[in-house]
């Protein structure tokens, strides 16, 4: 499930999954990220929810006039798997039907798979 990040009630949740990304390690370009998120209207910060209660990573998303483009995924360790991959993007696909999901160099590979994993479902029902 994703939830838009608020910066008043989950700025420290954010921070600790962006502090995964080897960029963002140094606190100021972590803060500099969370401020373009919240000045760029075209980019939004979603937490991420598996099945347990407690968020399990964060998404960065762009935004064109029917494309999101996914800028990356930052998951706890322990949540990091294809399988979960799969569930971001179908959460994504869930909540921006119509447009076209694109994702950055990292994620072409998987992103791949589960557009062929879709086609694969539509042609079995």
């Amino acid at each position: 499930m994703l939830t838009k990040y608020n910066r008043e009630e989950n700025q420290k949740i954010a921070m600790g999954f962006l502090s995964y990304i080897p960029d963002l390690k140094d606190m100021s370009n972590l803060e500099q990220e969370l401020k373009l998120y919240d000045e760029d209207e075209n980019r939004q910060l979603y937490l991420w929810k598996s099945n347990v209660e407690d968020y399990s990573g964060i998404v960065a998303l762009s935004f064109s006039t029917k494309t999101v483009f996914i800028e990356y995924i930052s998951l706890n360790p322990s949540y990091r798997s294809q399988s979960n991959h799969f569930k971001i993007f179908d959460d994504i696909k869930r909540k921006f039907p119509n447009y076209t999901i694109l994702g950055s160099f990292s994620l072409v590979d998987e992103l791949r798979k589960w557009t062929e994993s879709q086609k694969e479902e539509m042609e079995s029902d």
